[in-house]
């Protein structure tokens, strides 16, 4: 019998990890368990990625290293020679912190209740010839080389037997806790209740905490907060907001999209008026009322240049009373350059304040990226809150910043392989098994398109305001783009993956879409699609650790 494997067809960076996989799984019983590329994130040693993990309930657990190329030890140094060159490497130290960081990341989750994990780390070089030791870490016990690889699973064995390692076999069950920690609980309608208002509190807790961030800045009237999804900005954005209406400012609150209008419009119905901004909605909204009002013929050309002139003149106008004293844009990287001398042209004194949220890795609308020629005060929040351990690791490869996250374990991210024409009605099959099969209440639940809008988003957004209503007041799935749902979030996601618009970046739409996700993300799509849109890194760890949410499909 051969071991469990996670995931069952793995996606291998290059062969030297499957050939040392292959050799793992003739070699391991049927009780031991094989994972590949297992990631998490140590609050020392940073975002860590294991190669390959042995889990032996009667012997501990095992990481193993693998390094492809020939490797040597010269001059007390790691060497690794590929196509391109050698290079140095050190194994010893990817190893170590592997164990290090496996074992703090099971031992300090508050359900673990197996005691101290006996765990050990060897190297796998697979086209390297090992005759004896390399360097003082690389012991000849600690190498699995080309001619080692029929015996590899003894060695894991050997290993983990060392007399050395005092640490005893954790409690009976351990294997099955440590699976659930590092790939998620399956999602029984009493866990999914549990997890997710456990998940939901933990993130609110820490979205509040993040209140201390505006008092360190508070002597400073412009700011420019930047921060990857999760991260809180809309949450801060309202905060100070609020904190300033408190103060007898006159308050402009703008953005770009209509879903981030209504959901903050929601979220302080209850304050007092004294505590809410004077405007809430989006540039559009504010040209409304200034008079520029696009045609039924007129398109984003109108909203780009005509609309934005049209808007400084009136804004030139406007008597005091309709003037601000403070502005707070969210999803500032939406903004075109030219709506900004509009928009500020509206300030009753030329000291108005102004803080500025925005999220370049989003940006879905080309290359508008548009930014005041202000002096502001940078603040960079690096923390998520409020996204699972797993979708941010399957997102973070299409990001060009570090984060860390911190919105605890969720679902185990799913991928739906399907062709092309097929993507619709295979995301609608998620769905319908999501609702009637897995437990999930349809309110939980929202299906995102990157490109075309579902037919029932064509239905539903008719009358705009009663489509964006729907969001807050009924208990329904909802259906929108990934464009029109930015800023937003629910429990579970499933991102339907059609296309993308010309002159849009991919990369930026599939992060975008995946990060609405707070506890389960499913993507549905052809892998050719993703791959070329996302990179082979991504698409790595979309397909890592998942399973099939409804059957398998066709490629």
């Amino acid at each position: 019998m051969t071991p469990r494997t996670e995931p069952h067809h793995p996606v291998f960076a290059d062969d030297s990890e499957r050939l040392v996989w292959e050799a793992l799984v003739a070699g391991l019983g049927e009780h031991d368990v094989l994972l590949h590329g297992v990631r998490f994130t140590d609050a020392a040693k940073g975002e860590v990625e294991i190669d390959l993990l042995v889990l032996m309930p009667d012997h501990g657990a095992a990481v193993v290293e693998v390094k492809g190329g020939h490797v040597s030890y010269v001059g007390g140094r790691w060497l690794q020679a590929g196509a391109s060159g050698a290079h140095r490497i050190d194994p010893a130290r990817q190893g170590r912190n592997g164990v290090y960081a496996l074992r703090e990341y099971l031992e300090s989750d508050p359900a673990w209740s197996r005691g101290a994990v006996r765990a050990a780390w060897l190297i796998a070089l697979p086209y390297t010839d090992v005759t004896g030791a390399m360097g003082p870490e690389g012991r000849r016990d600690l190498l699995i080389g080309r001619s080692d690889l029929d015996r590899s699973a003894a060695m894991v064995v050997d290993r983990l037997r060392d007399p050395a390692i005092t640490t005893r076999v954790p409690a009976d069950g351990w294997v099955e806790a440590a699976l659930a920690r590092l790939l998620g609980s399956l999602d029984t309608a009493a866990e999914i209740a549990g997890r997710t208002a456990a998940r939901l509190r933990h993130a609110d807790q820490l979205t509040a905490d993040q209140a201390s961030l505006l008092r360190v800045v508070r002597q400073n009237p412009r700011i420019e907060v930047t921060g990857s999804a999760g991260t809180g900005k809309t949450w801060l954005a309202m905060e100070q907001a609020r904190i300033w209406a408190e103060a007898g400012e006159r308050v402009c609150f703008v953005t770009y999209g209509r879903a981030v209008v209504v959901m903050v419009q929601h979220a302080l119905a209850d304050q007092p008026s004294t505590s809410r901004p004077a405007f809430i909605g989006t540039f559009h909204q504010l040209g409304h009322g200034w008079g520029a009002q696009a045609s039924d013929d007129d398109g984003p050309e109108f909203w780009e240049r005509i609309a934005p002139q049209q808007m400084l003149a009136a804004a030139a106008t406007l008597p005091d009373d309709r003037r601000y004293s403070a502005f707070v844009v969210d999803e500032a990287q939406d903004f075109a350059d030219s709506w900004w001398p509009a928009l500020l042209e509206s300030a009753s004194t030329d000291s108005f304040k102004l803080a500025v949220f925005r999220d370049d890795d989003q940006t879905v609308f080309g290359e508008r990226r548009g930014r005041p020629e202000l002096p502001l005060v940078p603040l960079v929040l690096d923390e998520n809150l409020r996204n699972s351990r797993q979708i941010v690791d399957t997102f973070r490869p299409l990001i060009h910043t570090e984060v860390v996250a911190l919105g605890g374990a969720g679902f185990p991210v799913e991928f739906v392989e399907c062709r092309p024409d097929d993507v619709i009605s295979r995301a609608d099959d998620v769905v319908e098994s999501l609702v009637q099969d897995r437990g999930w209440l349809p309110e939980h639940v929202a299906l995102l398109t990157t490109k075309h809008r579902h037919p029932v988003h064509v239905e539903r957004s008719v009358d705009k305001d009663e489509y964006w209503r729907d969001l807050w007041f009924t208990d329904d799935v909802f259906y929108s783009t990934v464009a029109g749902f930015k800023g937003l979030e629910r429990p579970v996601i499933v991102l339907a993956v059609d296309g993308f618009h010309d002159g849009i970046d991919p990369s930026s739409v599939l992060y975008a879409g995946m990060s609405r996700a707070r506890d389960l993300l499913i993507v549905v799509g052809p892998s050719a699609l993703l791959e070329s849109a996302a990179g082979m890194k991504a698409m790595r760890r979309l397909r890592r650790g998942t399973r099939s949410a409804c059957g398998s499909a066709p490629g």
